[in-house]
């Protein structure tokens, strides 16, 4: 297999998985938005790609998640978004049947940097968890 089709069936991989991908570049300019955020915000890569996150998503409190990435470029380490903190960064629909009375997706995020072959950070990946079924349990 050559070096290219390695890549494209991992790429292929990474954008069905069933959670949100997203790359951000040090300008917060989208650089990756896998499948499923595509079925959960209505918007297309070609539509996102090298926007503003905040221009994309205007629901997020952008001074707030700030901060949180800068955590990630300033620490070089993970940092963790749960439900119980803010239930929702990105206010999709849940697409589940629940019992509970929630409207939006309950979603836990890992925020975690991304490293170039130097070993320098040079974006920051956002992988989005669908925990509504988890938290309507928690209730």
């Amino acid at each position: 297999m050559s070096e290219m089709d390695e890549l494209h069936a991992k790429l292929s991989l990474l954008g069905a998985i069933d959670m949100g991908i997203v790359v951000l570049d040090r300008d917060y300019r989208i650089q990756m938005w896998n499948e499923f955020m595509t079925n959960h915000s209505g918007l297309r890569p070609s539509q996102v790609r090298d926007k503003i996150l905040f221009e994309c998503c205007p629901e997020i409190d952008e001074h707030w998640f700030r901060q949180k990435v800068e955590r990630v470029w300033n620490l070089d380490a993970r940092v963790f978004i749960t439900w119980e903190q803010r239930p929702y960064v990105f206010r999709f629909r849940h697409s589940r049947p629940l019992s509970g009375q929630q409207q939006w997706m309950q979603q836990n995020i890992t925020l975690m940097p991304l490293h170039d072959t130097r070993g320098e950070i040079f974006q920051v990946g956002l992988i989005l968890y669908d925990v509504s079924e988890q938290a309507t349990r928690a209730e």
